[in-house]
């Protein structure tokens, strides 16, 4: 089968590599749809694992150094191969003899990328997405992959495949939201046009926000978040953003702030235009040791709360209900799989929401 396979740091190649056969409590799928995550480029650049600060509770890790990073990386995936990928959608072809759920060859499927282990010490706290003993990924940009059965979901027979492929980053925009606890009448800010900021935005309107204004620096996803819902959008290159959310809000600041950009320096900006007693959800990634300057006394004298997000395993099942709700469509652009390399460098543009690929 082909595959998109990380080499070495910055070289990725569409590899012809043995098909996957599923173990007795697994199922093995025909992809339809890989997502291109904004993890994936740093992936591929080598810039995940990088040290943790100093003074940490438990044992620190230790910096990746990008010599060892393929080697590493390749360890923890399935096929010991850096098969990419992790948003995708299929079609079952084949069951383990272990499978208990209702499964059958042909059925249409959307996979999570978390599979935890159910009975160490955060899975038996109800925080499952720090399970201590993840199954290895098994890498989704390929024509098959085999995922464990509490990874596989059905999928609803009015949700497209590409639309499918879209529920682990819906799952993360959902859970934003949540956490927000938001109120009819809100006012949102939401930073960063990407595929979670599109979806945070659509969710937040029908979470009741009565306004809604998007950061973003390029215009094409301005334009489609405008065409969205968005109320505002503004331009953060060209454009006074705390001169525009002084009118917007009427000087008071916003009820709730989302960062999506995954810019230290934006999230730390949102502190200064939340209005007493809100909310600011980081849902973005942030990568290497960043100090943002914390102004911590202004936080604490404005009771502001503030929420960090990581994968949450209990919102897959509810963003996949959500699917046939949000106006997804709009942000997916299609490459072949044999085209990868090509959609990578398309992707550092940024001026496409989600670039799938396509097997």
């Amino acid at each position: 089968m082909k595959a998109v396979v990380l080499k070495e740091v910055n070289l990725i190649e569409v590899q012809d590599i043995p098909e996957p056969e599923p173990s007795p409590n697994e199922i093995k799928v025909k992809i339809a749809y890989a997502g291109i995550c904004g993890t994936d480029p740093k992936i591929v650049e080598g810039a995940i694992g990088s040290t943790s600060p100093e003074g940490i509770i438990g044992k620190p890790r230790k910096a990746i150094q990008k010599s060892d990073f393929v080697r590493i990386m390749s360890a923890g995936m399935r096929e010991g191969i850096m098969i990419l990928g992790h948003e995708a959608s299929g079609t079952v072809v084949k069951i383990g003899k272990d499978i208990k759920g209702d499964f059958k060859v042909g059925q249409r499927v959307t996979m999570n990328m978390s599979s935890p282990c159910g009975v160490c010490y955060y899975c038996t706290r109800g925080m499952a997405n720090y399970c201590e003993r993840n199954a290895p990924l098994p890498g989704a940009m390929a024509e098959y992959a085999v995922y464990r059965e509490n990874t596989v979901f059905p999928l609803p027979d009015e949700v497209p495949f590409d639309v499918g492929a879209f529920c682990e980053p819906a799952c993360i925009a959902l859970h934003s939201v949540e956490v927000a606890r938001m109120q009819l009448g809100d006012s949102v800010i939401i930073t960063g046009g990407g595929p979670i900021g599109m979806l945070i935005m659509e969710l937040a309107i029908k979470s009741g926000a009565s306004k809604v204004l998007v950061v973003e620096p390029i215009a094409e996803k301005r334009k489609l978040a405008k065409q969205l819902g968005a109320d505002v959008v503004v331009d953060p290159l060209n454009e006074d953003l705390l001169e525009i959310s002084n009118k917007f809000t009427g000087g008071r600041g916003y009820s709730v702030s989302f960062e999506a950009s995954g810019k230290a320096a934006v999230a730390r900006q949102l502190l200064l235009l939340a209005e007493r007693g809100g909310t600011i959800v980081w849902a973005a990634t942030y990568h290497g040791i960043l100090d943002m300057g914390f102004p911590l006394a202004y936080v604490q004298g404005r009771a502001l709360t503030i929420h960090t997000i990581t994968t949450s395993p209990y919102s897959f099942p509810k963003a996949l209900q959500m699917l046939p709700k949000l106006d997804i469509k709009p942000l997916i652009t299609v490459y072949p799989l044999t085209e990868a390399i090509k959609a990578f460098e398309a992707n550092k543009s940024g001026k496409d929401v989600k670039i799938m690929l396509q097997p």
